[in-house]
């Protein structure tokens, strides 16, 4: 209630309190709470989410996904393509490659192919073709197929399960979808191709397009970090209400740390404005009077925009000063001047009377 009222929204109307992203915020917060105490006590983990959303650097890193949301969206489109792309191939060509150890449940339904099937016995021989056909010959030893059977299974028998697989392990491997396929033999047919599968599906899904990703969240996360850095120095080296820089106090008689402090100190604006806004209309002095009307219309001319009166009487009093120098410089002219002129008449008299003798 406190945060609405400060905010104002219940006087705002009920369009602006739905699209305020931060009442709305709140409200996720009582409701996650809410459901923490009557359902389930897993709903008040979310709330640690809050921690994001206080802290400005966690928050940077959120943004640095959501900020170029679109380019990784379409860069994830593309590599879901080359997935299907590959899982293709692999489905066509590569079937028989597809095969996965797995870890069946003890009390697992499942069943593997059976011990004299031909399924089972392709399988064995890719696995290992010695083992085969010692199988084969001599059949199987009691309790074998099960357990060889049961640890391995075909994972690309339909395209569905093919896109899966390629889905779920290539993108988690990090040499692509080959290290988890079976490691075919020199001498086979298929040999060159399957080394130009694996190494195509390296270097464009698990080179190109992921590094493609990871770079545009940390360039986004970088962009981020220098934006904050540059409105940390401005703030440190730019007076918040006039925009006056550092550098414009340098050699004056008020420093710019007297001059944010005392001269615009944007907390005494601050309580300024609150002040007009609480403040009955019939009191208003001229300035107030003024300060509201500018308000009212969202005008910020009232502010002392690149001017302080600090730097004001400064300059004010140098020119007195140069005044003062000039006057005095005329003075000490016009003596000057005086005393030659006299010099001069002396001259004069001097040049009859210097005649007259010769």
């Amino acid at each position: 209630v406190s945060f609405v009222g400060n905010r104002g929204t219940f006087i705002r109307g009920y369009k602006a309190m739905i699209m305020d992203v931060e009442f709305l915020y709140h409200v996720g917060y009582i409701v996650t709470s809410v459901l923490g105490l009557f359902v389930h006590e897993l709903f008040y983990s979310i709330l640690l989410f809050d921690l994001i959303y206080r802290e400005e650097t966690l928050f940077n890193v959120i943004k640095s996904v959501t900020r170029n949301g679109r380019s990784i969206l379409l860069t994830a489109l593309l590599a879901l393509i080359l997935v299907y792309l590959f899982s293709i191939v692999g489905f066509l060509f590569l079937k028989d490659d597809f095969i996965l150890e797995v870890d069946r449940l003890p009390d697992s339904k499942a069943k593997g192919c059976h011990p004299c099937s031909s399924e089972f016995f392709v399988m064995v021989w890719y696995l290992s073709p010695l083992c085969a056909l010692a199988f084969f010959a001599f059949g199987f030893p009691s309790g074998a197929p099960e357990t060889v059977t049961d640890q391995w299974e075909r994972a690309c028998d339909t395209l569905l399960m093919c896109i899966v697989t390629v889905l779920n392990h290539g993108l988690r491997n990090g040499g692509g979808v080959g290290d988890i396929l079976r490691k075919p033999s020199k001498d086979e047919s298929l040999f060159p191709a399957r080394v130009v599968y694996d190494l195509l599906f390296f270097f464009i899904v698990i080179i190109i397009v992921l590094n493609l990703i990871f770079g545009v969240i940390i360039d986004t996360f970088a962009d981020l970090r220098s934006e904050k850095q540059k409105k940390e120095e401005i703030l440190k080296t730019t007076c918040f209400i006039c925009g006056l820089e550092r550098d414009k106090f340098d050699n004056k008689t008020v420093s710019f740390e007297e001059h944010i402090k005392y001269e615009h100190n944007m907390w005494n604006y601050l309580y300024f404005i609150v002040l007009v806004r609480v403040k009955n209309k019939t009191d208003y002095t001229g300035p107030e009077s003024y300060v509201a009307q500018m308000i009212k219309v969202r005008n910020l001319d009232w502010f002392p925009r690149m001017r302080a009166m600090s730097l004001v009487s400064n300059e004010g009093e140098g020119e007195q000063n140069e005044i003062r120098n000039l006057q005095d410089k005329l003075n000490t002219t016009m003596k000057l001047v005086s005393h030659l002129t006299s010099q001069l008449n002396e001259l004069k008299e001097q040049v009859p009377n210097a005649l007259k003798q010769e």
